[in-house]
């Protein structure tokens, strides 16, 4: 079978290195501007949380399908597109230096990323970890986050025993305070009764899952349901676990909206 190819695309962004002492060795901080950023009336930037380790594409890219789809342009955003050096779970665990994902994102690219583009709304997308990351990091730090996007991720762990996450939490009992379904009971009530969430599907943890998993999306969304917590909710269109296979415009869309 012969070789498949892309369509070209005319990469357009900067891309910084960073050397952090919370990162097991060197990662990048690629980020695409809208044209005339000055004269967007209400700028946001929107942070694309990895689901691999380093800069892959074996899953299509996020930074790519913004440009490929010019949502930076449409909806006015900065995007940014961090990389982890190890799988991005966006865990901290306090005696592993070089496991502080949580501190890392905060301290060493959000941080970085405010001094560029100062007082603008940060919001969050990601797919499978970095979907669960998204919520996360809003449900810990909505004051610092106004929204996140999550596609086909398995929110809905209660435990960390699948999926290289043993290995981020030795302790089983340390990964409460990470778990969504535990932050939506606790800290769910601090996002307001603006909706703050979105969740799409569905692939490999939504809607008709495969046998080794089951649907995340729709327990989460019962969940919310359950708490009062407002959301958008689509579990209905089937799609690859890739951040290429359509969803993406539709989630940067919609936190577009809940961002207004």
């Amino acid at each position: 079978m012969p070789a498949q190819y892309s369509a070209p695309l005319h990469l357009d962004y900067w891309q910084y290195t960073v050397r952090s002492e919370r990162q097991m060795f060197e990662t990048t901080i690629r980020v695409l501007e809208p044209d005339e950023l000055d004269a967007v009336a209400q700028p946001k930037v929107l942070y694309l949380l990895p689901s691999t380790p380093e800069l892959s594409h074996r899953s299509g890219d996020g930074l790519d399908e913004i440009l490929h789809h010019e949502l930076h342009q449409q909806h006015g955003l900065v995007a940014v597109a961090p990389t982890f050096s190890d799988w991005p779970w966006m865990t901290d665990l306090p005696d592993r230096q070089m496991f502080q994902q949580v501190l890392y994102f905060i301290e060493d690219v959000v941080a970085f990323v405010d001094r560029l583009y100062p007082n603008l709304p940060r919001l969050l997308v990601g797919y499978s970890k970095g979907g669960s990351a998204a919520l996360q990091l809003l449900l810990r730090y909505p004051d610092l986050f106004h929204a996140a996007a999550a596609f086909d991720s398995p929110i809905m762990k209660e435990q960390p025993d699948q999926w290289e996450m043993p290995y981020f939490w030795p302790n089983p009992e340390y990964f409460r305070e990470f778990a969504i379904p535990h932050l939506l009971r606790t800290k769910g009530h601090a996002l307001g009764e603006a909706p703050r969430i979105a969740l799409f599907g569905y692939g490999n943890f939504g809607k008709n899952a495969p046998n080794w998993t089951y649907d995340h999306l729709s327990a989460g969304h019962d969940l919310m349901e359950e708490l009062g917590i407002p959301h958008h909710y689509h579990n209905h269109t089937r799609r690859e676990h890739r951040w290429d296979s359509g969803w993406l415009p539709d989630a940067v869309a919609t936190l577009a909206q809940l961002s207004r």
